[in-house]
């Protein structure tokens, strides 16, 4: 199947919503860096943000954006400072990595930012190019007060999720065409109530919105073979799957959320929670997460 036609139909709704939500030369405009628009040519081309989550909260965040040129490519460049404003003081000054969602594809810049006021923000995004110029991106976003998702510092919803001891077929707990066995051997409440630490992953690398959901999950695959004497790895789909894991279908159609998913209160998909060995959510990644960033926050928790 091809994927990357609907992941950038995708990026071209997320990116049309921003800057028809934002509105304004403030928001969402590029600067050369001397508070002028961009003119569009190759020299001062436009770039466009587009956001990496579906929502930011008061506390501890991983806060994604992307940007991409007029032709929703990605815009990459190593350099890039971060300024965050509430109202006209300035919260946080940090420069960005990036990780790709989809390998050469897609990808996403990334920090974690401790929000301590719920509202209105503003982030000034500044890349210095080789010719030593700057580009300005600028664009708004909202503070939640409260998470609608179990969030860092919450106790992981201890869910019955299905196991291969309770369903033997993989087909119906795994759309992963390379199903690393070990992901379903352990429900989500005994995980995070094991006594070490655990990693819950909510993916459907055939059926996923964003096609970010098989790279997330190779890479937690991947991330795991360090870890597996260490902490419990559960995959969970997000959606009812049939015998020969096609999806079922809801009466008047659409998809139907497993209950796991429904206690979660999850309503995007991919998500990886890192939760200690006390059961409490200590990192949690949205869309992407590069083996780099699974690592450290594995590590935390580990030692």
């Amino acid at each position: 199947m091809n994927t990357i036609p609907r992941l950038f139909i995708f990026l071209a709704i997320v990116v049309s919503v921003l800057a028809a939500s934002c509105g304004g030369d403030d928001n969402g405009t590029t600067t050369n860096g001397n508070g002028t628009p961009s003119d569009g040519t190759p020299t001062e081309q436009q770039l466009f943000p587009a956001p990496g989550n579906s929502e930011l909260v008061v506390g501890p965040n991983r806060f994604a954006f992307a940007l991409n040129d007029e032709n929703g490519d990605p815009f990459l460049n190593e350099d890039v400072l971060v300024r965050l404003f509430y109202g006209e003081e300035m919260k946080v000054e940090e420069g960005a990595g990036f990780t790709w969602a989809i390998q050469d594809v897609v990808g996403f810049y990334v920090l974690d930012v401790d929000f301590d006021t719920p509202g209105q923000w503003t982030s000034e995004v500044t890349l210095t190019l080789d010719d030593g110029t700057e580009k300005i991106v600028t664009f708004t976003f909202n503070v939640i007060e409260d998470s609608a998702f179990p969030n860092v510092g919450d106790p992981a919803p201890p869910s019955d999720s299905p196991t291969l001891a309770t369903q033997p077929n993989i087909l119906q707990l795994s759309t992963d065409p390379e199903p690393n066995d070990a992901f379903y051997q352990v429900s989500i409440a005994d995980a995070v109530t094991s006594g070490q630490p655990s990693v819950i992953v909510f993916a459907t690398p055939a059926f996923c919105t964003t096609q970010f959901c098989g790279p997330v999950l190779d890479n937690v695959k991947e991330v795991s073979e360090s870890f597996a004497d260490v902490v419990t790895f559960v995959h969970v789909e997000p959606f009812e799957l049939d015998e020969e894991g096609g999806l079922v279908a809801a009466e008047g159609g659409g998809t139907i959320p497993v209950p796991t998913v429904l206690e979660w209160g999850l309503q995007t998909e991919p998500w990886v929670y890192i939760v200690d060995a006390n059961g409490t959510v200590s990192k949690r990644f949205e869309g992407t997460a590069s083996t780099e960033e699974l690592t450290a926050a594995i590590e935390d928790v580990v030692t």
